[in-house]
């Protein structure tokens, strides 16, 4: 044998021996371990074969490598926020991102590099100090998985979908390599993947390279509250609002409808509002603000009618917060309790199919569950939850001017993207089961009539089309697949509703 073939033979033992040790020093928690991660959703009861917590890029690379040892498949989990738990599927390692919390601002560039479990409230709490920020996730405590199906809150009418501000991801592949992708190198085609997919399934992704932005010390917020019984003329005005404004204010408003129905709701009727926010001067918001006012006031010619919404204040200086008090003033429990969630993005919100469909759901749950005749173990806590979310200004808008070569992956733009609907349905008890499945089947029969195309991270596991419903054109799921045949030949992240590889 020739000393160059001894060399090479002796190099590849050494690898195979490094790797070896590598995977059987890997700490991998089982079900039956007192320490084994319960899921925030225990609806959905999927139980992985072990789970790991690695701390840096080098050990979820060994991670991967010992799960393939052991002829596993994997799931990655970083917030542990996935409406249908993919985050964690049965039989599979499970690959915890969550100690993974380092942030890295550089002031002087604007940016920002996050690694993968950092909660949103834990980015915005480091930035803000520094009056920067960028658009993230609207629930506080949503990982940084967020940005990989979209990522929209308050500043994405500025800024877009936090999709939009990634500058480069740093990435293991299925082989354990770890790379960098960014639109200049020559992964830029997995980072265009990446930027938008939600869970496409190329790799695991580390950390984040983020665009951040300088933000005023003080942003103008208020709130419209209404009854539902007004749901249809409120949507309608807010709709009218948002497209009869300039593109600058469509840039710097964030206004969304919330409604919740709860156990202590008084007469059983939903809580309803609109939540307006500015980010721009405090003047200019409270003027808008005002124009959007106008439509729920009565005109001063009829002092007879009966308003259709009423406002807490009107004062600037009460009014007027930081963003870490908008942001951190909002509910993030993560206590684990039964939900279900399901979201669309709303095909037209003046239309009255969308307002129906939310007052349907609620009529349902007054009269089939929260009823008391109708649980079959009364709940201390019970919480449906519907939302329209906003999505205009930079954030719908067609970066290239060609949805063949689109600037990312997130194809959601437009004006039949304008908005999205949400629904949570919340409880704790395994023996209200069949009511709220009961719910669940007619939300299902009535989404059609708010929109066919699905928030990236809300993928729906009830969904037949979602290859169209989520990447929205057939060019963009091949361009995709081919995508995923080049950094995971062999499917190794095959999740339910990652991309498929190309046929052959």
């Amino acid at each position: 044998m020739k000393l160059n073939n001894i060399l090479l033979f002796l190099s590849f033992v050494l690898i195979t021996i490094n790797q070896i040790s590598k995977t059987q020093a890997v700490q991998c928690v089982d079900y039956n371990n007192p320490n084994y991660y319960r899921f925030i959703n225990p609806l959905m009861n999927n139980r992985a074969y072990c789970y790991i917590k690695p701390t840096n890029a080098s050990e979820i690379s060994d991670a991967i490598l010992y799960a393939q040892s052991i002829n596993r498949g994997v799931s990655i989990r970083s917030g542990g926020h996935s409406a249908t738990q993919f985050s964690m599927l049965n039989k599979t390692v499970n690959i915890d991102l969550s100690s993974l919390k380092g942030i890295e601002i550089d002031v002087e560039a604007q940016t920002v590099v996050v690694q993968a479990g950092v909660q949103v409230i834990e980015l915005y709490n480091a930035t803000t100090k520094l009056l920067l920020a960028t658009t993230a996730g609207s629930c506080p405590t949503v990982g940084m998985g967020v940005v990989l199906g979209g990522g929209s809150n308050y500043f994405g009418g500025k800024y877009g979908y936090m999709a939009d501000n990634i500058l480069e991801f740093t990435v293991v592949l299925e082989d354990g390599s770890i790379v960098k992708a960014n639109p200049k190198n020559k992964y830029s085609d997995l980072y265009w993947a990446l930027a938008g997919s939600g869970g496409g399934g190329f790799g695991v992704v580390v950390d984040y390279k983020i665009k951040v932005y300088p933000i005023p010390q003080y942003f103008y917020k208020n709130t419209i509250r209404f009854d539902i019984v007004n749901l249809d003329k409120a949507l309608a005005l807010l709709d009218s609002y948002v497209r009869s404004a300039t593109e600058q204010t469509r840039e710097n408003i964030y206004a969304n409808m919330y409604s919740q129905l709860t156990l202590k709701s008084a007469n059983m009727t939903p809580s309803a509002s609109i939540t307006f926010f500015y980010n721009g001067p405090l003047e200019e918001g409270d003027f808008e603000f005002r124009k959007l006012l106008t439509g729920f006031l009565c005109p001063p010619s009829n002092p007879t009618c009966t308003p259709l919404g009423k406002v807490t204040t009107m004062d600037i200086q009460t009014l007027k917060k930081t963003f870490w008090e908008v942001i951190s003033s909002m509910s993030y429990d993560n206590n684990p309790l039964r939900q279900f969630t399901k979201g669309r993005f709303v095909k037209k919100l003046s239309k009255n199919d969308v307002p129906k469909a939310i007052n349907d759901f609620y009529k349902y749950a007054v009269t089939n569950i929260i009823n008391s005749t109708s649980l079959v173990k009364p709940e201390t806590l019970l919480n449906i939850n519907q939302a329209i979310f906003y999505h205009g200004g930079k954030q719908n808008q067609d970066r290239t001017g060609s949805i063949d070569s689109p600037f990312n992956s997130f194809l959601h733009r437009g004006d039949e993207a304008m908005w999205s609907y949400t629904i949570v349905a919340q409880y704790n008890n395994t023996e209200n089961d069949p009511l709220f499945s009961g719910l669940r089947k007619l939300v299902n029969s009535k989404l059609s009539s708010i929109g066919d195309k699905l928030n990236n991270n809300y993928p729906d596991d009830e969904f037949e089309d979602w290859q169209t419903g989520l990447y929205v054109t057939k060019s963009n799921y091949k361009k995709l697949q081919e995508i995923k045949g080049k950094y995971d030949p062999n499917n190794y992240f095959n999740y339910p509703q990652s991309i498929e590889l190309p046929k052959k």
